[in-house]
């Protein structure tokens, strides 16, 4: 599976911040035309809904992947539809925290860190390992 589709289709694994917002800032520039879109023909009333429900599948899919990332069961997800203390919450723990170092339950560290050469866990950190999703 390529990288994008992994991004934005799969629940699976744990995503570093940069990869979020390089994947969360093209889906809210998408999905923003729909919220001004007044209706009138039933092809772009297709469209909007089409881009509306792929936008918030693959917004989905980027918040479980960053919330295991910092350690926290998915259904924390529910707690970004709160009024006024969701988006703080997604800004905040999201898109500003870092990961959980080394493996955690979810999967390896996005990043590298805690992981011997090998593949296996070790204590040390290997800080200027570079492993992004956008990465061959």
């Amino acid at each position: 599976m390529n990288n994008q589709k992994w991004a934005l289709l799969s629940f699976e694994g744990r995503m570093r911040r940069r990869d979020y917002w390089l994947y969360s800032i093209p889906v809210l520039v998408m999905i923003m035309p729909t919220f001004f879109y007044q209706g009138g023909s039933v092809v772009l009333d297709a469209l909007a809904l089409a881009i509306s429900l792929f936008a918030i599948y693959a917004s989905f899919a980027l918040n479980v992947k960053r919330l295991r990332d910092r350690n926290k069961a998915p259904w924390w997800i529910v707690v970004t539809f709160l009024p006024l203390v969701g988006p703080l919450f997604a800004l905040i723990e999201l898109g500003m925290l870092d990961g959980t170092p080394g493996p955690n339950q979810y999967g390896p560290d996005p990043k590298g860190r805690g992981q011997k050469p090998g593949g296996g866990d070790d204590v040390h950190k290997d800080e200027d390992k570079d492993t992004a999703v956008f990465e061959g």
